[in-house]
């Protein structure tokens, strides 16, 4: 749903699909432990039983912006896979995983009431700007940032030519 013009500035996710998907919230969640469980362990840290704690958190935290969205938002895009230089940051196959079972939550509800393509975008939106905090907060705090900054730096001067 969009609030008028081509300003790129997105509404709340329709009641109906919304309520259809809290509805799918143990499925849900099941589904993406499932997912994060069979996901490659990047860290100590990304450890399935670590994160699968987190899950009702992030999933009040979702479902709040969903529901009562502050004000309308503008699109972010989702971080790139390779955002996280060290490759230990456990939230990027956190929130992957959790995208991908958003989706298909999103298809079972289908099959019960319709959901349009804004509300799969509200999800994606609301699901990419929690990512994105989360993620880069926890890059900010990474020990190995520097080192991975500085051995990527270190890369390209050997690679240039003197």
């Amino acid at each position: 749903m969009r609030d008028g013009g081509d300003t790129g500035i997105l509404k709340a996710m329709n009641e109906r699909s919304l309520r259809a998907l809290l509805a799918h919230r143990p499925t849900l969640r099941q589904s993406w432990a499932e997912r994060l469980r069979a996901a490659p362990i990047a860290s100590p840290l990304a450890h399935p039983d670590t994160l699968i704690h987190m899950m009702d958190r992030t999933l009040d935290q979702i479902f709040h912006e969903l529901t009562n969205p502050a004000s309308p938002r503008r699109r972010q895009p989702a971080l790139p896979r390779d955002f996280c230089r060290c490759g230990h940051n456990p939230l990027v196959a956190y929130f992957s995983t959790a995208s991908l079972a958003f989706q298909t939550t999103l298809g079972q509800c289908a099959d019960e009431t319709p959901i349009t393509r804004d509300d799969v975008e509200a999800v994606n939106r609301t699901l990419n700007r929690i990512a994105r905090r989360e993620i880069t907060t926890l890059c900010a705090l990474c020990q190995r940032r520097a080192e991975s900054g500085a051995t990527t730096a270190g890369r390209q001067s050997e690679d240039s030519p003197s």
